[in-house]
């Protein structure tokens, strides 16, 4: 239905009363405005079979399953942005992996990758996955991990480039609720899964353009 041309009037009116009633509530108005930054995918990865590798042999992550969580969000998230089109089940990684290991050698990521079936390997390194601060009781989650592309046809890591940097260095915080009681064991299975469920999306994040929050981000992105 149109808009009747007084009501435009009375709202335009009200708007230059806001403006006129001073400058804070004109930036107000300016912030609410002005749209989320977007920042650009980090690499774009070939439309080919995918699989993305958790490796936490150090047991970084706890309970298991929430390593399952990283991968399975990220995987989701490649396909719902239609970033690639055939991704393989994360589990099927791990149990390869878990397979081919031979003693305290690991087996080689592309080993695991053709043993799935995969063209490309999303190589996550769980480096920290934490839930308190040092002293076992404050809540401060934090995740960290190194992330790798290997291209298996080229056979050769993509992303980053090896010349620039060994690894794409990931980190995660969640916002620390000094008020949860860490000993209940509802708080950190949810408190888990929130970190798992950011750590998998961020993962994904970085092989699509995504929008970013302007102020109060807690995601850290840099090469090391």
């Amino acid at each position: 239905m149109p808009i009747r041309p007084v009501n435009v009037m009375l709202s335009l009116a009200a708007l230059g009363s806001v403006l006129m009633s001073g400058c804070n509530v004109a930036s107000t108005v300016a912030y609410i405005t002005t749209p989320n930054p977007v920042m650009e995918a980090q690499y774009e990865l070939k439309n080919e079979s995918t699989v993305i590798f958790v490796d936490d042999r150090r047991s970084q992550i706890s309970p298991v399953r929430l390593r399952r969580t990283i991968g399975d969000v990220a995987s989701e998230g490649l396909l719902e942005e239609e970033v690639v089109s055939d991704v393989i089940s994360p589990r099927d990684a791990t149990a390869a992996a878990r397979q081919l290991d031979r003693g305290a050698k690991p087996a080689a990521i592309s080993t695991v990758g053709r043993m799935v079936g995969a063209d490309q390997v999303i190589y996550v390194e769980v480096i920290q996955f934490n839930l308190t601060s040092s002293d076992g009781y404050t809540p401060d989650p934090y995740a960290s991990c190194r992330v790798r592309v290997v291209d298996l046809v080229e056979k050769k890591r993509k992303f980053p480039d090896p010349e620039e940097s060994p690894a794409h260095f990931v980190e995660v915080r969640l916002p620390g609720e000094r008020s949860l009681s860490m000993n209940e064991s509802r708080v950190r299975q949810e408190l888990g899964e929130r970190l798992a469920t950011e750590t998998g999306l961020q993962i994904a994040r970085l092989f699509y353009d995504h929008e970013v929050a302007a102020i109060g981000a807690n995601l850290l992105y840099r090469d090391k």
